[in-house]
């Protein structure tokens, strides 16, 4: 990049702040010009380019990206091509541009109204209310799971692969207007290893808009984190939004095994939560479910506990990081946060 050209790209730092500070002032006016109207008209132009590629292209651009980046890093500092205040003042430009490609095609839905406001609905709630809903989730994750199997005891097999989810799943939209925007399928992340040892359950690719579940996972987690990923791919940026999207999907579906899902991923976060302000009562409540119940819960652990790793730490904080340079002031946190909206929801479900 010429000098000129750095120059610019670094002055064009300042709009882009001033952009995204006007962003997280206005919801209102990121909710109207930006998620549901700019934002769809985006993503259908990536979609129908994107679609038409059976692999996720984002994961193969992430790797080329990588792999280049470090060859040319590696090259100038070993072979001295640049000086240092030259690789800083090129590396920034590329984060500068970056960072403009990251907000115009996705990353203001960070900044968009927040969907218990466009519900209308609070997100606090008493240890009262996590324990009234706690006992209903148990109550219907167990008959859902009565309905799969012979017995109490036995976890759920689903009998559809990895490939026949995006077929049975769909977004469930508790808003009365309708969307202009059709996500595409989830397609089985080619990082799926290296997402194992990360942490990671799955991504939105901010660039193409493509969404990623790692495809080593149980089946039972490939379908919420699937769902997940499609409310990323929509427009939802929050995690809380799109965890609360991916439940509420999973639950409203006619498949009774997807509605398993859901049930069990809500009982996860119910059960963290009520643990945190009264562990006894939360063991207590752990036993209410049927075994088999338990034995779903062991295979997603054993999957995770199989590709644990000290630099989990590490990925966690960069992402804790990255949720709360994004407006998200809970970080990795922000995903339990779904529990206030689950609660609230369905306390006024006759009026959805």
């Amino acid at each position: 990049m010429s000098k000129t050209a750095t120059t610019y790209v670094w002055y064009s730092a300042i709009p882009l702040w001033l952009l995204i500070s006007f962003a997280r002032k206005n919801p209102e006016f990121i909710e109207k010009y930006y998620s549901r109207l700019f934002y769809p008209l985006f993503f259908n132009l990536h979609k129908f380019f994107f679609d038409l590629i059976p692999f996720s292209l984002g994961d193969a651009l992430y790797v080329i990206m990588i792999l280049y980046l470090l060859k040319e890093i590696f090259q100038k500092i070993i072979y001295w091509k640049a000086k240092p205040l030259t690789l800083f003042l090129d590396t920034g430009s590329l984060v500068v541009i970056t960072l403009w490609i990251f907000h115009l095609s996705w990353g203001f839905n960070y900044y968009r109204l927040a969907l218990n406001i466009q519900l209308q609905i609070p997100i606090g709630y008493t240890k009262k209310d996590l324990v009234g809903q706690l006992d209903k989730i148990i109550r219907e994750s167990n008959q859902s799971h009565n309905l799969l199997v012979s017995s109490d005891t036995l976890a759920v097999t689903f009998p559809f692969s990895k490939e026949q989810v995006s077929e049975k799943i769909s977004l469930y939209n508790p808003m009365n207007h309708k969307t202009i925007i059709h996500a595409s399928e989830v397609k089985k992340s080619l990082l799926s290893l290296p997402l194992s040892y990360m942490g990671y359950s799955g991504y939105l690719n901010p660039f193409t808009l493509e969404s990623q579940a790692n495809a080593k996972m149980p089946i039972q987690s490939f379908i919420t984190t699937s769902l997940h990923e499609i409310a990323h791919q929509i427009g939802y940026a929050s995690e809380k939004e799109a965890n609360f999207m991916a439940y509420l999907s999973a639950i409203k579906s006619k498949d009774p095994y997807i509605q398993y899902a859901g049930n069990i991923f809500a009982f996860r976060y119910l059960f963290n939560d009520l643990f945190k302000l009264d562990p006894k009562k939360a063991r207590n409540k752990l036993k209410l479910l049927n075994p088999g119940i338990l034995k779903n819960f062991q295979e997603v652990n054993d999957f995770w506990n199989k590709y644990d790793n000290p630099l989990e730490i590490f990925f966690d904080n960069t992402y804790d990081g990255y949720l709360r340079a994004n407006g998200q002031k809970s970080g990795v946190k922000s995903y339990n946060e779904m529990v206030g909206l689950l609660i609230n929801y369905h306390k006024n479900e006759n009026r959805f």
